[in-house]
C-alpha cells in the first residue's frame, strides 16, 4: 500500500514519515508535502491508498484537498489530523466524506491504530469490488462475442480505471484484436503458458487495457477521438508497438497477428468488436505478424466461396491425383490460388473448401490420410498461402512416395486389411511372420500376394510407410528426430538415419529444416 503525509509542519510531517516504520505494516511507499497544493498535483501519478492529512495548511486545506481526492480517486481513505478546538471542524470533514480523524499532539501508536483500521477497511473494500468487477469484465466480454451493446458506458470506465489502470476520457474508443500464433502461419495448438501470456499484455498495456477474450486471443480498448487525424496517428502507434512486440516473440516462433476497428463510442464497442474481427479475418490472405485496420465496406466485398465453383476444383484436384499429373496438379492450385486472392473469399469458405477436397482424396484418389498432416495444415493453418501451398506439396509428396503401383480398391480383401493393419501398427515390431499370424496365412503366401497385388515386397512397402510417416512428423510436428525414429518403428537411431536417407535422398534434420524456413 502506499501512504501520503501532508502537513506544513514539518516536525509534525517527518516525524510521521521517519518515527514510524511503515514498511513493517505493509506500506510499500510512504511521501509526504508541505501543503494541499502540492499533495493535489501528485495524486494522479502517486495513487495513495491513505492520506493523513492536517486540517489548516496554506493555500489548500485538508478540506479543499479532500474534495479534489473524492473527484480523482476511488479507493483512497482520507485521515484527517486536527487540533482539540477543531473537533468539530473534522467532524464536519467527516460528514464531508473524511474516513477518520485523530487528534493532535500525534501519539505513534494511536496513528498505527487508526491507519491499519482504515487499511483493513480498504483491503475489504477492494476485495468486494475485485469480485464486483470480476463478474462484470465477463459479463461484458459475453456481450461483446455475441455482438450486443454493453449498455452502462461508466461502469466500463470503472472496470477500465480499476483493474487495468486506463482512463478514456469522452466515450470514443478503438478496439484491436489480436491473435497468437506462429511465426510460420499456423495457429498454435495449445494455450500458451500464463507467463508468456502476461509478458505480452505487460508490453501493450500502455497503449490500452489488455483484456484475454479467447485462448491465445487478445482485446485491446484504446482512447478514441473526434479527430480523423489523431485518429490515424494513434492506430499507427498502436501498429508499430505490435511490430516492436512480434520482433521479441520472433525468437520464440510467436508472432502476434492483429485487427484495429475504426473510432466509435463506448456504446458501440460490440460493432467495433465486429469490425476489428472483420480486419482480423482479412489477415488470412496475408502473413502472421500483420496489423491491419478496418475499412468501411470492405466486409460486403467479402464473398462465400460459391458451393459450385468449390465443387468443380475439388473433382479437378481428384482427378489428376488419381492420373499423378503434378504439373496439372500446380496448374490447378496456382489458378485457384489467385481466383481466391482476387475474390478475398471469407476464411471460414476455404478452410471448408480444403477440408472437403482432403477428404475426397482420402476416399475417391486412394490417398492415405496423414494424421500430422490434418492437425497442421486442415485444422490449423492461419493464413491461405501457407495453406493452399502446403496441401499441394502433401499431395505431391503423397505421390512421390509411391506406396502402390495401383488402386488400393483394386487390391483382395486380404491385401486390403494388411495394408490398413500396417497404417495402424506401424510404430510396432511388425514382420511378414507376425502378419501371417495375425490373418491366418503363411507368410510365403502374403509375400507372394503382397508382391503381386502391390508391385513391391512387404519388406519394402513396410519401410516406405514408416519413411513417408516419420517424413510427416517432420514437415508437420516439433517432435525430436530422435523420438520420430521410435515412434516409427525404427529399432535404432542409426539404422533409422541410414533408411530414411536412402529412400529420401536427404537427412531428417534436412527436412525438418526445409519447413522451418
Amino acid at each position: 500500500m502506499k501512504l501520503m503525509i501532508v502537513d506544513d509542519n514539518r516536525q509534525v510531517r517527518e516525524g510521521i514519515r521517519y518515527g514510524i516504520e511503515w514498511d513493517k505494516y505493509g506500506f510499500t511507499e510512504v511521501t509526504d508535502y508541505a501543503d494541499g497544493a502540492q499533495a493535489a498535483r501528485k495524486l494522479t501519478a502517486e495513487k495513495p491508498d491513505i492520506i493523513i492529512a492536517d486540517i489548516r495548511m496554506p493555500d489548500m486545506d485538508g478540506l479543499e484537498l479532500l474534495e479534489v481526492v473524492r473527484k480523482n480517486l476511488d479507493n483512497c481513505r482520507y485521515i484527517l489530523l486536527s487540533a482539540y478546538s477543531e473537533f468539530e471542524y473534522a467532524q464536519k470533514a467527516i460528514r464531508l466524506g473524511a474516513d477518520d480523524y485523530i487528534l493532535k499532539p500525534v501519539k505513534p501508536d494511536k496513528l498505527i491504530d487508526i491507519v491499519m483500521k482504515n487499511a483493513r477497511e480498504l483491503s475489504s473494500r477492494i476485495e468486494e469490488q475485485d469480485v464486483y468487477f470480476g463478474i462484470y469484465e465477463k459479463s461484458f466480454l459475453h456481450l461483446l462475442s455475441k455482438g450486443e451493446a454493453i449498455g452502462n458506458e461508466d461502469k466500463l470506465k470503472q472496470l477500465l480505471a480499476y483493474k487495468y489502470g486506463y482512463d478514456i476520457t469522452g466515450n470514443l474508443s478503438f478496439l484491436v484484436l489480436v491473435q497468437i500464433e506462429r511465426s510460420n502461419g499456423k495457429m498454435l495448438k495449445k494455450p500458451l503458458k500464463e507467463k508468456t501470456i502476461t509478458q505480452i499484455k505487460e508490453r501493450l498495456m500502455d497503449k490500452g487495457a489488455v483484456f484475454v477474450i479467447q485462448e491465445n486471443r487478445l482485446a485491446l480498448i484504446c482512447q478514441g477521438d473526434s479527430s480523423q487525424m489523431r485518429n490515424l496517428n494513434f492506430q499507427y502507434e498502436i501498429k508499430k508497438a505490435i511490430g516492436e512486440v512480434n520482433e521479441v516473440l520472433l525468437q520464440e516462433g510467436l508472432a502476434l497477428t492483429a485487427g484495429i476497428s475504426d473510432s466509435l463510442g463506448l456504446k458501440e464497442l460490440h460493432t467495433a468488436y465486429q469490425h476489428a474481427n472483420d480486419a482480423l479475418d482479412r489477415t488470412y490472405y496475408g502473413k502472421s505478424g500483420e496489423c491491419i485496420l478496418y475499412i468501411t465496406g470492405e466486409q460486403s466485398q467479402k464473398a462465400e466461396f460459391p458451393e459450385e465453383r468449390q465443387k468443380y476444383y475439388q473433382n479437378r484436384i481428384v482427378d489428376a491425383y488419381l492420373r499423378r499429373e503434378q504439373k496439372e496438379l500446380h496448374e490447378i492450385f496456382s489458378e485457384l490460388s489467385k481466383l481466391a486472392e482476387k475474390e478475398r473469399y471469407r476464411k471460414s469458405g476455404m478452410a471448408a473448401f480444403f477440408r472437403h477436397c482432403y477428404l475426397s482424396l482420402l476416399q475417391r484418389g486412394g490417398m492415405e490420410s496423414g494424421p500430422e498432416f490434418e492437425k497442421s495444415v486442415i485444422e490449423d493453418a492461419a493464413h491461405f498461402e501457407k495453406s493452399i501451398q502446403e496441401f499441394e506439396e502433401y499431395l505431391k509428396w503423397s505421390l512421390n512416395g509411391e506406396r502402390s503401383s495401383g488402386n488400393a480398391e483394386e487390391f483382395s480383401l486380404l491385401i486390403r486389411n494388411i495394408c490398413d493393419y500396417m497404417e495402424e501398427h506401424y510404430g510396432e515390431p511388425i514382420s511378414v511372420e507376425s502378419i501371417g499370424s495375425v490373418f491366418g496365412r503363411t507368410p510365403n503366401y502374403i509375400s507372394a500376394k503382397f508382391k503381386k497385388e502391390v508391385g513391391k515386397s512387404f519388406t519394402d512397402y513396410l519401410i516406405s510407410l514408416r519413411v513417408q510417416k516419420a517424413v510427416s512428423m517432420l514437415r508437420y510436428t516439433s517432435i525430436p528426430i530422435h523420438e520420430i525414429a521410435a515412434k516409427t518403428g525404427f529399432g535404432s537411431y542409426a539404422y533409422f538415419s541410414r533408411t530414411f536417407h536412402r529412400c529420401t535422398g536427404k537427412s531428417a534434420g534436412a527436412i525438418r529444416k526445409e519447413k522451418q524456413s
